[in-house]
């Protein structure tokens, strides 16, 4: 098999820079959870399954021993600069999500899929330059560019560049007369 020496150096000090600008970014526990994210995905492109699995279970026992109570999928597609502030605790991201670059991703976000979908139509994208903040969640939709989700907001239809958004209570007052 044909090997591209110079392809597989470029990607190799491309997984280099990018483990470089998430320890700068984030606090160690975050940048573990990173680390262990570009790695499992690097094996998994590769296709070497073996030390994929053998991985997989090493950064098991270590999430279970600091308690990191983190799900990403190394089958995810993550770009650049991410920030996880908080330690990333409760971040799950499926492996259907795309995310862009210089993302913020707080506590408790959940990126996942709407099973009920086509599969067309599972894909999750979220784009360049936005902000998900506390508790929000992203069910099988696109996210714009520069866009800012606010806390506890549940997204699940596509949302436009340059947008927040944000939950909205439907309370209803009933008097008692």
């Amino acid at each position: 098999m044909y090997r591209n020496d110079k392809f597989d150096e470029e990607e190799n000090s491309s997984l280099k820079n990018l483990l470089l600008t998430d320890y700068r970014l984030n606090s160690k526990r975050s940048f573990l959870v990173l680390f262990f994210y570009r790695v499992c995905h690097f094996l998994f492109v590769k296709k070497y399954i073996f030390f994929l699995s053998l991985l997989c279970g090493i950064k098991g026992v270590i999430f279970f021993f600091l308690r990191i109570d983190t799900q990403i999928s190394y089958e995810a597609i993550i770009g650049s600069n991410i920030r996880l502030p908080h330690c990333a605790m409760g971040v799950v991201i499926s492996s259907r999500a795309i995310v862009g670059n210089n993302i913020t991703i707080y506590h408790q976000v959940t990126i996942g899929v709407n099973e009920n979908k086509p599969e067309d139509k599972k894909q999750i994208v979220i784009s360049d330059n936005c902000y998900l903040s506390t508790g929000c969640i992203i069910i099988s939709c696109k996210i714009g560019r520069n866009c800012k989700i606010a806390p506890n907001a549940v997204v699940y239809k596509d949302v436009p560049d340059n947008t927040m958004c944000f939950p909205v209570n439907d309370m209803k007052i009933i008097r008692n007369d």
